[in-house]
């Protein structure tokens, strides 16, 4: 059994996580994402995690970035210092008609440490980073500032391994139905 610090839920305000940090108004998990959520008052920015070749833990969903940017490839191929360079947004300004601007991926270290009060739901797109991303939020001291997810239980259980339940992590979609469902049909 895990106890587990519940201040990241913790609010006097309905709680309203823009969907990889607001993707339908911005560049999605983009710098320009977290400055925009920041502005607008946000406390909490859902965002999903990848890992450069090189070791690097940033801010992107797909495994490569076709859909988004002005690039082919995937995100395994590619070192930091050159996706530091993609423009992030190109797709999205393309189709709003805003050719010469531009945003770029930041990594998970420079998005926690942009607004120390904002509260990150961390959702883990590809296998074997979890010590990295445990590394940065332990030294960071952001433990009570993020939430660990994954729609793959193998890893949430990574996470879980590496972390020992000292992070607040989400479970998997069988475990919250074994949970809810389960003890009623035990019970009647």
């Amino acid at each position: 059994m895990f106890l587990v610090n519940l201040e990241y839920f913790h609010g006097d305000k309905p709680l309203i996580i823009p969907h990889r940090g607001g993707s339908n108004l911005v560049p999605e998990n983009t710098k320009h994402g977290l400055e925009f959520t920041t502005k607008e008052g946000f406390t909490h920015f859902e965002t999903d995690l990848r890992m450069s070749k090189d070791g690097e833990i940033f801010l992107h969903h797909d495994d490569s970035f076709d859909r988004t940017t002005d690039i082919s490839g995937k995100v395994r191929d590619f070192n930091w210092h050159d996706i530091s360079k993609i423009n992030a947004g190109y797709k999205f300004y393309k189709r709003k008609g805003l050719h010469d601007m531009k945003t770029n991926f930041i990594r998970l270290v420079d998005a926690l440490e942009f607004n120390k009060e904002m509260k990150f739901n961390l959702d883990l797109k590809q296998s074997g980073m979890a010590k990295q991303i445990a590394e940065i939020i332990y030294s960071l001291k952001a433990e009570k500032r993020v939430l660990v997810s994954s729609f793959s239980p193998r890893r949430l259980d990574e996470f879980l391994k590496v972390t020992k339940g000292k992070i607040l992590s989400s479970g998997t979609f069988r475990e919250n139905a074994i949970a809810k469902f389960l003890p009623n049909r035990v019970r009647k």
